[in-house]
C-alpha cells in the first residue's frame, strides 16, 4: 500500500509541474490573441496542459510503481 501511496503523490506533483510547464509553452507558443490585439480566454491552451499532464502523471505513476517494486525485490 505504501508503494501506491508514494507513487500517487510522485504523479499528483509531476502532473502540477509539468501542466503549468505546457501551459506556460502552449501559450507562448499559440497565444490566445485576436487579428486585432485583443487578448481572449485561452481555454484551448489550458485544455491541451490538462490532457497533457495527466498522461504524464499516468506514466509517473506506472514508471514510479515499477521502480519501487524493483527495489523491493533486492
Amino acid at each position: 500500500m505504501k508503494i501506491y501511496f508514494i507513487s500517487f503523490v510522485i504523479s499528483i506533483l509531476m502532473m502540477a509541474f509539468s501542466s503549468v510547464a505546457i501551459y506556460n509553452i502552449t501559450d507562448y507558443m499559440d497565444p490566445p490573441v485576436t487579428p486585432d490585439g485583443h487578448r481572449y480566454m485561452p481555454t484551448e491552451n489550458i485544455a491541451k496542459a490538462l490532457f497533457l499532464s495527466i498522461i504524464i502523471g499516468a506514466v509517473t505513476f506506472i514508471s514510479a510503481i515499477r521502480i519501487q517494486r524493483e527495489r523491493g525485490k533486492k
